[in-house]
């Protein structure tokens, strides 16, 4: 009797005092998973990922669904592009751009971005087709257009480093301005340059 190959992926599921275990099959590359030394699926899987926040994202073929740490499946496989978990949510996409989904399974914003960013503060920074950069909120509601060059960068809620026309500012989390795109540089500790001179702007 031929010997399973295991892939060395053991991790501690936090609270249950079990192992998360991914086993390949020598044969046909299909993927399996132990929890507890337990098998909770078949080789059905082409791709599975490691376990993070109690769940895992899975392949068969090219689309991609997420599964609990039971092995129950929480989403189709509708997804061609996929994250682990973080604090609460991860990336997903399609062929042509992302969104974040929630660890209760629900989609934050539409799928029409072709970048988006985990949220940092409640805030997700977005990409348009055009290339220009906002910023939704972990309720789907625009909070910066989408108007700046770069992400901004998200220090705190009151302080979100934007550029426009390659010129620095800092707004917040409403979009109003706290110092105007006048600058050739803002750092996040504050320090902003213009004119040969450095300024502490918070």
């Amino acid at each position: 009797m031929r010997l399973f190959a295991t892939i060395a992926i053991l991790m501690p599921l936090l609270g249950y005092g079990q192992s998360w275990e991914i086993i390949r099959h020598p044969n046909n590359n299909r993927m399996a998973i132990k929890v507890d030394s337990q098998f909770i699926c078949d080789y059905i899987y082409t791709e599975v990922s490691v376990l993070s926040e109690q769940k895992a994202y899975v392949a068969q073929g090219e689309l991609y669904a997420y599964i609990d740490h039971t092995g129950k499946r929480l989403t189709p496989f509708a997804f061609t592009q996929v994250s682990n978990f973080t604090d609460g949510y991860a990336v997903v996409g399609d062929s042509f751009s992302q969104s974040i989904i929630t660890d209760k399974m629900h989609i934050l914003i539409p799928f029409e971005h072709p970048r988006v960013l985990l949220p940092v503060h409640g805030l997700i920074v977005v990409q348009s087709t055009a290339g220009t950069w906002g910023v939704y909120d972990t309720l789907g509601k625009i909070r910066l257009p989408l108007i700046y060059d770069i992400p901004p960068q998200i220090v705190n809620l009151n302080h979100i480093i934007v550029r426009r026309e390659e010129e620095y500012g800092v707004v917040n989390d409403c979009n109003e301005v706290v110092f105007n795109c006048s600058y050739q540089y803002i750092d996040s500790n504050g320090l902003g340059y213009s004119s040969g001179k450095y300024l502490k702007l918070f």
